[in-house]
């Protein structure tokens, strides 16, 4: 099946020439509500990383013009499946070896990173990692409650989290995106390192409730290689000859197989 992302020229050029799908802090969209989306104090969308796509074939007016812009819009389609896989074997976490292999897209060393770790849950049929955003009426109803924190004895507790709520929910005032996303969770530490320290969730705690900083604020996860050569491009409905030539200019030297075409809506519609 394929997805659909507006975006423009500027992105378009680093997603074929880098070959990666950048995902952004959720904390850093343009969904005031849900970036600020709490629960215990605990800002925790400052550690879910979201690439937002529709599921939608027909094109979508203010998808275009929120993200596309008013000069230089492009459509991205794709199949869904688009992500490389890596086969990780014997990792290293400090000095502990893993046993058996793991099938993975995340590369070995975020897996092994001591300043983060990504979880490595991403199955396409796991909704834990490709979602359908749900329409709410208040976001914060579905997140204040994620964290807890059980058994407390001398300063001491449980942590109990449901990190899925985080990136499921938007206000209803957002429904017309018909919004399908890739998600990731990033902790900001990493406690595979830790191996058997009996104190490894009271680490994972503490650097939660201090809300404790990630050394980046995207991440870029890497495309298979037979990806760009099946990339549909649409052009924006007020795509001027520049720009058109442009994104041709792009496509013959990253990726001469896709396919470009002009918008359905380049007669009825100005974005400009």
């Amino acid at each position: 099946m394929k997805i659909h992302h507006y975006t423009n020229l500027e992105s378009l050029a680093m997603i074929l020439k880098n070959r990666t799908i950048r995902f952004n802090r959720l904390d850093k969209v343009d969904d005031l509500e849900e970036g600020n989306a709490e629960s215990l104090g605990v800002r925790f969308c400052k550690y879910v990383f979201v690439s937002c796509w529709t599921e939608i074939s027909e094109e979508s007016i203010p998808l275009w013009k929120m993200y596309g812009g008013d000069f230089g819009g492009i459509r991205i389609s794709v199949e869904k499946e688009m992500f490389q896989e890596y086969f990780v074997s014997n990792l290293d976490f400090g000095g502990l070896k893993s046993q058996g292999f793991l099938i993975t897209k995340i590369p070995p060393q975020s897996l092994t990173h001591p300043d983060f770790w990504v979880f490595p849950m991403l199955d396409y049929n796991n909704d834990l990692f490709y979602r359908h955003v749900e329409y709410v009426d208040d976001v914060f109803q579905y997140t204040k409650d994620c964290i807890q924190i059980t058994n407390i004895k001398d300063g001491r507790g449980d942590m109990n989290m449901q990190m899925k709520p985080f990136g499921s929910y938007k206000n209803k005032r957002w429904g017309f995106q018909n919004e399908t996303r890739f998600v990731l969770y990033v902790l900001p530490c990493n406690p595979m390192l830790e191996g058997v320290n009996p104190e490894v969730s009271s680490i994972v705690m503490q650097s939660l409730l201090g809300n404790k900083s990630l050394p980046f604020t995207y991440y870029d996860m890497q495309l298979k290689d037979e990806v760009l050569e099946k990339i549909e491009i649409t052009l924006s409905p007020s795509a001027s000859e520049a720009e058109k030539i442009i994104t041709q200019a792009l496509i013959d030297k990253y990726a001469p197989k896709a396919q470009i075409k002009d918008s359905a809506l380049g007669k009825v519609v100005r974005l400009k």
